[in-house]
Formats: structure tokens, C-alpha cells, sequence
């Protein structure tokens, strides 16, 4: 017996068969028991259908994945720019100077 409700797997069949998946890619898994109970029970809370609650959970740590990714590996464009500075870096300009030279001067007043 499907712990779907009777409204639910309606839903469902009226979204299959009225053509709302043509403009869609399918994707499937099979859940454990314990896990489809608690993607019910979630669903259920945030009012959502089934599908939909799986189709915004997994676009959301597909992003969260995709983010962390990109802040740990950098991309071409980064990693050339990253290592073009560290092979020539800029001349330091003379407020940089400037402000080394006074950071110098206080930490040889330090006690």
C-alpha cells in the first residue's frame, strides 16, 4: 500500500498523464522504506507534494555542492590570475610603502 494519500497519488497521475512532464528530465531513486517515510513526513510539513519537496531538496545541495566546490577549487580564470601574481606581483604603490614604513616604525616603539 502506497503511504501516499489517496489526494497525493492523484496528484501525481493527474501531473503524469497531463503532459506537465514533456518539458521535463526524469530522475529516479529508491528510496529505503525509512527514508520515503521521512520524505513524506517532510513534504507534508513544508506542504509540498512528494515530488516536489525531492525536486527542491535536491536542486538546493545540488547548488550547496556546486558553491563549496568553486570557493575550494578555483577555476581557470582565478587560478591563472592567482598565479600570475604570485610569479610577478605589482610594484607596491606609495601609500603601500607609506603604510609599511609606519607599521615598521610602531612595532620597533613596541615594548
Amino acid at each position: 500500500m502506497s503511504p501516499l494519500s489517496k489526494s497525493e497519488d492523484d496528484r501525481i497521475t493527474a501531473l503524469a498523464s497531463s503532459g506537465a512532464r514533456k518539458t521535463r528530465d526524469r530522475a529516479q531513486f529508491r528510496p529505503t522504506a525509512e527514508q520515503k517515510e521521512l520524505l513524506i513526513r517532510a513534504a507534508t510539513l513544508t506542504g509540498q507534494t512528494l515530488s516536489e519537496f525531492m525536486r527542491t531538496a535536491v536542486e538546493e545541495r545540488a547548488k550547496r555542492v556546486i558553491a563549496e566546490h568553486e570557493r575550494i577549487v578555483l577555476n581557470d580564470r582565478a587560478r591563472e590570475t592567482f598565479l600570475t601574481a604570485l610569479a610577478k606581483p605589482p610594484r607596491p604603490n606609495d601609500r603601500l610603502v607609506a603604510l609599511a614604513k609606519r607599521y615598521a616604525r610602531e612595532v620597533k616603539s613596541r615594548p
